[in-house]
């Protein structure tokens, strides 16, 4: 496949140009590849030249005085551009002076070939000052350019001649690299005369770009020769003409200025110290094929890395460490082991490197290294540990090292002989983090009964010893589950976590609801039936053992039942006599609950003393809904059975009506009187319980009878049917009835007659000392006669005969005088 050619630009003042018809500036001759806009818009700007001030002022006609201005940079589409501006006196018509600028526009493809062989650029000849208009407007596309390598062999001496020492040479490295990630530009003023001085600040371009990474160097502009600082796009190092920077002008105060001719060094924030990269950069600068050989190791390591990576200035301070272990200077690493492995295991955790072969074959070294060091009796530190399983686990899918395995074991036995606890400590710690790598470790460990002691059980003694709830445990059997499950056939590991987890159950407040949690825990794991059986067997014994059954609710009472219900026989044996106690009274309660047929008092107690049954009838009360319910009535006659009281009058009457009517309210307490009416617990024979019916008697004798007055309620009183309950209703009516009304229920006849006689003789003398009760209509008066005004009686007030005889209240006739 054939290379795409190098094209080229001619620009100074002529008749005509490319784009003007008549004289003036442009670009007069062009290859035929290369395209009209990307002249203006890129090449244009660049063709420019200002004489320098003293050689204008002098009128210096001597053209090799002149400086040449060099200029490359990086265009916006790919292409490499490197060009030439030089002074070349009067043009066509010998009145003005012009300059004449030639620009090489290299392919994209082939930028490399010239980045990587600073001389392509910087020694580059075959440069025109001149176009003569019979040569027509179209140049040549060219294959290769001819280009000479330089001359100087010692560069820091070449240096110190023109007054650039080791300080100052980092400083200026340090600038040029640091322009490409921000956006500062370089400018450089260097002393001598001005020819002198551009001649100077191409070589030292050409240096400073062979320090340069080729990633850099891609992006990297400069121009050797402009009248006074300016900014230009692409261009980041500038050299200017001896006195031209002035301090406090404003335009160059946020860029590194760097006016050697005035020995001032302006916004440079180097601080002296170890920088890596400058120190090698330095130590090779004479030894160009180190520095290429550097660079190749950069190329290779950051393939794929995204630009601003690779244009940070500390990506090639930390390869260079790397680069100069890999070479075989282990003092590098010596001066800082910790910070190496970081480094390493940095660049192999970028995703975006494709190739981390060398950075892998460095990883094994220093393992190596390592690994003697230990044999050595030198444990490795802390942090050093740390970064290198970082480093083993950057690599997604890499196979687990069994030398690293038999390393990190080897660094615990030792650590933990030395007596170190808190290193040990921090090493499993480093070890857990990687979860893969930790089980691998402690699956190993199973496999060597001698150090499953040392390794895994002390070690989880002092994280159980660590725990203070519950939850902590239960992650740590879930790691260990998923981590290394040989774990959970170990007896200790059996042993000491059923042991933390019932030590920290006892001081749960909320034991039911921790016990539910732990056994829902291990309902969720898979290949633990065996050790959670056991464990859980432990834990609901405790439980039994520890909690208060009279303070359970409903809900309580159907969780703890969830818990026990399939529980083996062996488990009801294994329980002390008071848990056993607890166990019966639940599964008795499961009995009452299940069954909708509650049983008879004496058949439900007839196992308990007088102290179990009061602890069951407090259950009872904690489980009956509020208000209370038709369903739970039976469950009420329960609460209030007195086994002490022999026959039928073994319950609390009044305690249990008091309880319904304050638990239920009225009608729940009518409906419970109704429902008791059918039920033979309340009955001796045909009639009412004795205690029984002298509660409801006193209940209904309650505020003298209240609840027979009512019209409504006395007509549902009155419809309970049973024949005992009437009869109490009766007693009832009668005790709270008024005197009258007794009377007339005892001796009805008699009084009768005696009430029809009174009320005869009242009457009759109501009429005998009335007698003008009934008003005369008066005469109609004649003229001038007085009409005489009729006679006005009381009105009577109708009082019932009986009223009259319990509350005589006869009041005196009034008469008037005519009377």
């Amino acid at each position: 496949m054939s290379r795409q050619p190098i094209l080229q630009q001619y620009y100074t003042r002529g008749r005509q140009g490319i784009f003007r018809s008549n004289e003036g500036y442009d670009t007069v001759a062009k290859s035929t590849g290369l395209d009209n806009s990307f002249i203006k818009k890129t090449l244009h700007p660049f063709c420019v030249y200002d004489a320098p001030r003293l050689l204008q002022e002098r009128g210096e006609n001597d053209l090799s005085l002149y400086p040449e201005a060099r200029v490359s940079f990086r265009a916006e589409s790919g292409e490499l551009v490197v060009g030439r501006s030089v002074f070349v006196g009067a043009d066509f018509t010998g009145q003005r002076n012009t300059f004449f600028s030639h620009n090489y526009v290299i392919p994209a493809e082939r930028r490399d070939d010239f980045i990587k062989e600073p001389a392509k650029i910087f020694g580059l000849k075959a440069f025109a000052q001149e176009h003569a208009n019979t040569a027509g407007k179209e140049l040549p596309m060219l294959a290769d350019l001819p280009f000479q390598t330089g001359s100087v062999k010692d560069q820091r001496q070449w240096l110190r001649h023109i007054g650039i020492d080791e300080r100052i040479f980092k400083q200026l490295l340090y600038a040029v690299m640091m322009s490409l990630s921000s956006k500062r530009k370089v400018y450089i003023s260097l002393d001598g005369d001005v020819g002198a001085a551009a001649a100077d600040a191409r070589q030292l371009l050409e240096l400073l770009y062979s320090c340069l990474p080729y990633e850099m160097r891609r992006h990297f502009g400069f121009l050797t020769y402009c009248n006074e600082p300016q900014s230009k796009k692409y261009i980041h190092v500038m050299f200017v003409e001896k006195g031209s920077i002035r301090p406090g002008a404003g335009f160059t105060e946020k860029d590194y200025v760097f006016d050697l001719a005035h020995e001032r060094i302006l916004q440079v924030d180097w601080q002296e110290g170890a920088h890596s990269y400058l120190d090698f950069a330095w130590e090779y600068v004479n030894e160009p094929r180190v520095l290429a050989s550097f660079h190749d190791f950069c190329e290779e390591v950051l393939a794929g890395a995204d630009t601003t990576f690779m244009l940070r200035l500390a990506t090639y301070y930390e390869l260079c460490a790397l680069y100069l272990i890999e070479k075989g200077r282990f003092a590098v690493y010596e001066q800082n082991r910790a910070g190496i492995w970081q480094v390493l295991q940095y660049f192999l955790s970028q995703d975006g490197l494709v190739n981390k072969s060398r950075l892998l074959q460095l990883r094994d070294a220093l393992f190596r290294e390592e690994t003697e060091s230990l044999t050595n009796k030198k444990l490795p530190a802390s942090e050093i540990i740390s970064q290198m399983l970082k480093a083993y686990s950057a690599i997604p899918k890499e196979r687990i090292s069994t030398e690293l395995v038999t390393f990190m074991m080897n660094v615990l036995l030792k650590g933990k002989t030395a007596r170190q606890s808190g290193y040990v400590a921090e090493v499993y710690q480093h070890l857990s983090n990687d979860q893969e790598l930790f089980g691998f470790l402690m699956r190993s460990v199973f496999g060597y009964k001698q150090v499953v002691k040392p390794l895994f059980e002390d070690y989880l003694a002092d994280r159980l010893a660590s725990f203070s709830k519950i939850s902590q445990v239960l992650q740590e059997i879930e790691f260990w589950t998923e981590t290394a499950p040989p774990a959970l056939r170990n007896l200790f590991f059996m042993t000491a976590t059923r042991e933390k987890v019932i030590s920290l159950f006892t001081r749960e407040r909320q034991k039911l609801q921790a016990a539910l949690t732990i056994h829902d825990f291990f309902e969720r794991q898979d290949g633990v039936s065996g050790y959670a059986d056991e464990l859980l067997d432990e834990l609901d014994k405790s439980l039994l053992k520890q909690i208060a059954l009279d303070s359970l609710s409903w809900d309580d009472f159907g969780k703890i039942m969830t818990l026990l219900e399939e529980k083996p026989q062996t488990f009801t044996c294994e329980l002390d006599l008071e848990s056993r106690q607890k166990l019966v009274h639940i599964s008795q309660m499961a009995i009452l609950t299940e069954n909708r047929e509650v049983p008879l008092p004496e058949q439900f107690f007839r196992q308990w003393d007088e102290k179990e049954m009061a602890i069951q009838q407090k259950l009872i009360v904690n489980l009956l809904g509020r208000p209370l319910e038709l369903d739970s009535f039976p469950l009420v006659a329960l609460v209030f059975y007195r086994a002490e009281l022999q026959g039928q009058d073994s319950f609390a009457y009044s305690d249990l009506l008091r309880f319904v009517g304050d638990n239920g309210g009225e009608e729940v307490l009518y409906s419970f009187i109704q429902w008791s009416m059918t039920q033979r617990m309340f009955f001796t024979g045909k009639y009412i319980s004795p205690g029984y019916r002298q509660a409801l008697k006193g209940l209904l004798l309650e505020n003298r009878g209240r609840r027979l007055r009512d019209k409504e309620w006395k007509k549902r009183w009155f419809s309970v049917r049973h024949a005992d309950f009437r009869k109490l209703l009766e007693e009832v009516r009668s005790e709270t009835s008024s005197p009258l009304m007794k009377l007339f229920r005892g001796k009805s006849t008699a009084l009768l007659s005696v009430i029809i006689l009174l009320a005869a003789g009242v009457v009759g003398s109501f009429f005998l000392f009335m007698p003008d009760a009934v008003p005369v209509a008066p005469a109609t008066p004649g003229r001038g006669e007085t009409a005489e005004l009729p006679y006005l009686t009381e009105p009577v007030e109708f009082v019932p005969v009986y009223q009259l005889m319990l509350e005589p209240q006869i009041r005196p006739l009034h008469r008037t005088n005519e009377f």
